[in-house]
């Protein structure tokens, strides 16, 4: 979850006159504010542009202290005044970090999210958008969270992707961002827009927008699937792939000499094992006598993910032949060696063995073109996902 929790002492931040009074008449308030509406409302006028400096540090501190809190969310989304004069503060310069930080932990929470994409989305998208297209903001990265909390949710994701789309190129103006390892002269990383595209790509639209072959986004992303330097701008990069392959109909070209996205799966997945000359003149050439340094993808849920990206390309006949021609059951019959030690993962086995049960079968058995075009009764779907809870337990 991209959320940042944060405590910070008011006291700090008041003019020695005033300290007193104020500590004394907040303190009450804010323990006020833990039970009522009627206390949050009165501290909202605080939060104003026009109020004064001393008292809009003050209360936007309480107000970040109560977003650390999942009790204090819902409460604070109750209030949609509160919510507009947030976002109208985070073009405060005096008090902007915290008040996008508010953003970050209020979205991170589900309830949240949805209450900020039904009051605010309208505004807060192309602010959040800009933030991150501005190469001197100092709070770009915080401005990403916010954008990815609220496409976290699936419910979510048409409503903001539909306003980003309403902005002219902006996935593609936001995948330029992400591919300049330095684009934001402020030290701000911009990891996070990775889970944001793997967010928007739950959605056909967002999906459309990378596989896109004049653009040529996703071929620019590709690379992030082996980026060490952040597992989040990794882990995004294989979950935007990994829901790319859900749509068969784009397999011919993700298997193509134009795009070749097996060894991008494949790479991190191997390991140092040694393989037989035979074994490795079948492997893509990315993958051809690795030696004993190489190590595998140390997170499992990004293993997963890879290996859930081969059983999407498994779907189709062509898929399953160009898999196996292109050495992917050896490469996962070495994988599963390494999940059944101490160190694997049992989820990450479970959807191992549900490949190379595809993989290791014939085409005349397997008996359909299409795999994604069967009829599976409702009863067999929920046991099946029921036994699959149950092997990843």
């Amino acid at each position: 979850m991209c959320s940042i929790k944060t405590n910070q002492n008011f006291k700090d931040n008041l003019q020695s006159s005033d300290r007193f009074s104020f500590y004394r008449n907040f303190t009450v308030l804010f323990f006020l504010i833990c039970y009522t509406m009627e206390a949050l409302d009165e501290i909202v006028p605080f939060l104003s542009k026009s109020a004064r400096l001393d008292l809009r540090v003050v209360s936007l501190s309480h107000v970040l202290g109560l977003t650390g809190t999942v009790d204090g969310v819902k409460l604070l989304v109750k209030n949609e005044t509160l919510l507009n004069n947030l976002l109208d503060l985070t073009t405060d310069e005096t008090v902007a970090k915290d008040a996008v930080l508010c953003l970050v932990n209020i979205t991170a929470e589900e309830t949240g999210a949805a209450v900020v994409v039904d009051k605010l989305s309208e505004r807060l998208v192309p602010m959040a958008y800009e933030a991150v297209l501005d190469e001197g903001c100092k709070l770009s990265d915080a401005w990403c969270m916010v954008l990815c909390n609220i496409t976290r949710p699936e419910h979510l994701v048409e409503r903001v992707l539909n306003r980003l789309l309403a902005i002219e190129f902006a996935l593609e103006k936001l995948t330029t961002c992400f591919t300049r390892i330095n684009y934001n002269k402020q030290k701000c990383h911009l990891n996070y827009l990775g889970p944001l595209f793997s967010n928007v790509s739950q959605s056909k639209a967002g999906r459309d927008v990378f596989c896109n072959q004049v653009t040529g986004l996703l071929r620019r992303l590709l690379p992030f699937v082996h980026h060490e330097g952040s597992i989040v701008r990794r882990g995004g990069a294989v979950g935007l792939l990994k829901n790319v392959c859900f749509d068969s109909s784009v397999h011919e070209w993700l298997l193509s000499e134009e795009m070749n996205v097996l060894p991008f799966i494949l790479l991190p997945l191997a390991g140092p094992e040694e393989l037989d000359d035979e074994t490795n003149d079948k492997l893509p050439v990315d993958l051809q006598y690795l030696g004993p340094d190489k190590t595998r993808e140390e997170d499992p849920d990004v293993r997963k993910m890879l290996v859930e990206s081969l059983a999407q390309l498994c779907a189709t006949r062509n898929g399953r032949l160009y898999l196996r021609e292109h050495g992917t059951y050896e490469i996962l019959r070495e994988l599963h060696k390494f999940e059944c030690r101490p160190e694997g993962d049992k989820s990450v086995l479970n959807a191992v063995e549900n490949v190379v049960d595809i993989l290791i079968r014939t085409e005349e058995e397997i008996g359909e073109d299409n795999l994604k075009q069967l009829e599976i009764p409702d009863d067999v779907k929920a046991k099946i996902e029921s036994l699959s809870e149950e092997v990843e337990k």
